[in-house]
């Protein structure tokens, strides 16, 4: 009877030793709380933009554990001048939460005057790991190789920031072997924590279009195989597009607004498996127009 009772004690205990490890493997998978952030693109461009952007910068929320800005600090004709990036430079420090950028076409890759190849240096000295001039616990890591790119994880979701831009293929080796490196970055990051994962946010600065096909072809196969959540988070058009346009369904592409139409977004990483990321575009609500005096007869 001892010997009966002392094995229905450890089958029991068994049991519940799996239920508690099953329930410890899906805390795990998922965040434990919403993780919020800001994100912005396309700004500053014109004159009234270098009067904006440091308002946005100022009256951004504090709730927010990072903001992004992810790429061009200026419009596509103007000369890539060292004044410019300095003046972005300066704007963007004034932010109250670590920030991290990304680059733009506008400001290397679409640099005729005076070339992609000192505007990449300019780029490089006033940007190059721009969230180090805040104090912050986020974990983040560079890649060797290109150190422009990003990843830190939160709460299981791995956050990664890639140099994928528009505009022209100025030297197609260059762009060929830096579009392999954006994706070998993204799958070492996304291997490595493997299963962890609840959710996966990409940062890059172009609208997908042919020129980038040998990164996202590769994309889309690694987000099939994923098949949790996947956010790819990016500017270049200039205006507002929420859409689900690759292959593997379980990528969500947002375009953010152009600075000049739009302040920063807010970005909601939930539990939610209905809705993994939520957005506030936080823009003003519009003013209905006053009603016109009703003539009345005169006596």
């Amino acid at each position: 009877m001892l010997h009966k009772q002392l094995f229905l004690l450890i089958i029991c205990t068994a049991a519940v030793l799996l239920a508690a490890g099953s329930s410890n493997a899906q805390e795990a998978a998922a965040p434990a709380s919403d993780i919020l952030f800001y994100a912005m693109g396309d700004v500053p461009y014109t004159a009234s933009d270098d009067l904006l952007l440091p308002k946005q910068i100022a009256e951004l929320p504090t709730d927010g554990a990072f903001v992004v800005h992810v790429g061009d600090i200026k419009g596509g004709a103007p000369p890539c001048l060292p004044g410019i990036y300095d003046k972005v430079d300066r704007m963007l420090r004034e932010c109250k939460t670590p920030l991290f950028i990304i680059p733009g076409d506008n400001e290397w890759n679409d640099c005729l005057i005076p070339s992609p190849e000192t505007a990449w240096g300019y780029w490089v000295k006033h940007f190059m790991r721009f969230d180090q001039n805040w104090q912050h616990n986020l974990p983040v890591f560079r890649q060797l190789d290109r150190e422009e790119n990003f990843s830190f994880v939160i709460d299981n979701v791995l956050f990664l920031g890639i140099n994928i831009v528009g505009g022209r293929v100025h030297d197609e080796e260059e762009w060929k072997v830096r579009l392999q490196q954006d994706f070998d970055w993204v799958q070492k990051n996304m291997d490595h924590y493997g299963e962890d994962l609840s959710s996966v946010v990409l940062f890059g600065h172009a609208h997908p279009n042919p020129s980038h096909k040998l990164f996202f072809e590769q994309f889309n196969v690694l987000a099939k195989s994923f098949e949790k959540p996947i956010l790819y988070l990016h500017g270049d058009g200039h205006t507002w597009v929420h859409d689900h346009p690759f292959e593997a369904k379980n990528i969500l592409r947002v375009q953010v607004d152009q600075g000049a139409k739009g302040p920063p977004v807010q970005v909601r990483v939930t539990n939610d498996p209905e809705e993994p990321f939520k957005f506030d575009r936080r823009l003003p609500e519009p003013v209905p127009p006053k009603p016109e005096p009703v003539p009345t007869k005169a006596e």
